[in-house]
């Protein structure tokens, strides 16, 4: 069975070729490398990454994650975070798709209301166009938006990043969950999983988040959820390490093995390395 992580964050120690924002958000040190990175691939059987654009060190500065794609394309594909108010984010998902680039997130400028603004719809245009993944990193209150391009563009695969954030109390004390299963509806809409030990209040195995997981993997069937490991887990799940979080997937959560293997990889062999 292979196992793919599509959620990791990468980080370089080479501030001269890969500037960092004022007052990043950085791992401990060591830590969050491509080096760093191979470690766990090859401790935990991992069969390929999904490298996801550090927001909170580059911004919309994509050199890093394009670099580190176009050196290890055999075992990872990377997914930008292109500024939709950049006349010239389109060039570069075009450029970057030619070296194996299978991805763009989409973070800025989300309305709350149903609007769709010109400049996320040309996003999409070029996704379809390319064949390019959009991970949609939100909160529950953008989802109108949201399920309008999902509408416009069925045949564009999109990934709610975080399953929008969901957190242990939105179980019981409001209508978050529900706007995440709600969006189960559309078919082009996967859900990745990477929310469980973010959103819990519980040590390791997170146990509080268990039935909300499950109710959003019967919604929307294993084969559009993914599994994403949220590397560096130091930084960004400190509770639990790299192998933990792979374990509440493999042993804590009851998963059939059908449903172990689509989420923890087959789903996402097909959507990013198909």
């Amino acid at each position: 069975m292979a196992i793919v992580d599509t959620h990791a964050h990468i980080y370089s120690e080479d501030i001269e070729k890969y500037p960092q924002i004022s007052e990043p958000y950085l791992p401990p040190p060591g830590r969050g490398t491509i080096a760093d990175l191979k470690n766990e691939v090859q401790t935990n059987n991992i069969d390929c990454v999904v490298i996801v654009q550090t927001f909170t060190v580059y911004q919309h500065d994509n050199r890093l994650t394009i670099d580190t794609v176009r050196e290890d394309r055999e075992w990872t594909t990377g997914v930008l975070n292109l500024d939709p108010f950049d006349d010239a984010s389109v060039d570069v998902m075009e450029e970057a798709r030619g070296i194996g680039v299978r991805g763009n997130r989409v973070s800025a400028g989300w309305p709350t209301d149903s609007t769709v603004l010109p400049e996320h719809r040309r996003l999409w245009e070029a996704a379809q166009r390319l064949g390019v993944v959009i991970c949609a990193l939100l909160n529950p209150p953008n989802c109108r938006s949201l399920a309008n391009l999902l509408r416009a563009f069925p045949d564009v695969p999109v990934v709610l990043d975080h399953c929008a954030n969901l957190k242990a109390a939105d179980f019981l004390a409001s209508d978050n969950l529900k706007t995440v299963l709600d969006l189960a509806q559309f078919e082009n809409l996967h859900a990745k999983l990477s929310f469980v030990v973010t959103g819990s209040d519980e040590e390791f195995p997170c146990r509080d988040m268990f039935e909300m997981t499950r109710q959003i993997i019967a919604a929307y069937s294993p084969e559009r959820c993914i599994w994403g490991s949220d590397f560096p887990t130091s930084l960004w799940i400190p509770k639990v390490t790299y192998q933990q979080h792979l374990e509440i997937f493999q042993e804590h959560l009851g998963l059939s093995a059908l449903e172990s293997a689509a989420i923890l990889g087959g789903t996402a062999m097909k959507l990013w390395f198909s």
